[in-house]
């Protein structure tokens, strides 16, 4: 069965403390599991940014089921493709902290890199997750 990732940002609705954003997490993991989903998660308090890889349907049907989740608001779709390998292969949902409005900055350039693509294909083995983690990596170190 073909992979895919799916790469969306959201607002928060809600004021949600790192306690409750890692009950969220663990449940999550759980049910990720489950659906052979792998992913990561990001959040900067009001922020999501999240990469969902998997079969096809399963990451579809996640996806719908986030579409109606009400803690997540402006929800915008920033990529969604074929992959031939996982980048984030061994973490069922990783979990990054950000600081507050770097993931504003992030999803801004994420949505110019989608556009530059214009629906074709990264070269090689590359997907837009590694190409995101990598992003993230270099405002880190930029920082």
């Amino acid at each position: 069965m073909p992979l895919q990732e799916l790469i969306y940002t959201s607002v928060t609705t809600l004021h949600e403390g790192e306690d409750k954003v890692q009950a969220i997490l663990s449940a999550s993991v759980r049910k990720n599991e489950i659906q052979s989903i792998t992913g990561l998660l990001m959040f900067d308090g009001q922020r999501y940014i999240q990469i969902l890889e998997g079969e096809r349907d399963q990451v579809e049907r996640l996806y719908e089921e986030i579409t109606k989740d009400p803690r997540h608001g402006q929800l915008e779709m920033l990529h969604t493709g074929s992959i031939t390998q996982r980048a984030f292969q061994t973490w069922r949902m990783a979990y990054e902290a950000m600081p507050a409005g770097l993931l504003d900055q992030l999803a801004e350039n994420m949505a110019v890199f989608s556009l530059e693509l214009n629906g074709a294909p990264l070269e090689g083995t590359a997907s837009f997750g590694a190409k995101l983690n990598a992003m993230f990596m270099d405002g880190i170190a930029a920082e």
